[in-house]
């Protein structure tokens, strides 16, 4: 698709979006002129170089179904689906009780079992001497050895 027809198209998305925030906020004739910078410096400086990319592989004759699409689409429908896509962009909150050894300890004690249980007749002397050792709980120290490839796994 033409540069030119390209722009029309981010132009008609910038126009529409406008007018769905238009009916979310007060329409206060200072106020318009802030919404629309605010969209233009805002959300839509991201999205508009995207959908203009996204724009470029398609044909020429396209134009008119596309600001069809774009003016039929419900305002309430466009909230949804800019919320909805843009919740998917948004990072994701490790949740969970912090750890109560620091990652750096549970490592330790990890690399410390190996060695231990060459020197032990079962696994579980081994794990209990190192909990001992670091003063962590038994039972902690086994979660912890049977997480142990994910622990190597984290970037903390």
């Amino acid at each position: 698709m033409r540069q030119e027809l390209r722009e029309r198209i981010a132009a008609k998305y910038l126009e529409t979006l406008e007018l769905v925030f238009a009916k979310m906020l007060p329409a206060d004739p200072k106020d318009k002129k802030a919404r629309s910078r605010m969209i233009r410096t805002g959300p839509a400086k991201n999205v508009i170089p995207h959908l203009v990319a996204k724009l470029k592989h398609v044909p020429d004759d396209r134009l008119e179904a596309l600001m069809a699409e774009i003016d039929s689409m419900d305002p309430l429908e466009m909230i949804r689906l800019v919320f909805t896509k843009g919740l998917g962009q948004l990072p994701k909150k490790r949740g969970g009780r912090p750890a109560t050894f620091p990652l750096n300890i549970r490592r330790r004690a990890i690399q410390d079992v190996g060695p231990e249980y060459a020197r032990r007749d079962r696994l579980a002397e081994a794990i209990d001497v190192v909990a001992a050792r670091y003063g962590m709980p038994t039972e902690y120290l086994r979660k912890v050895w049977k997480n142990r490839k994910r622990l190597r796994q984290r970037e903390d």
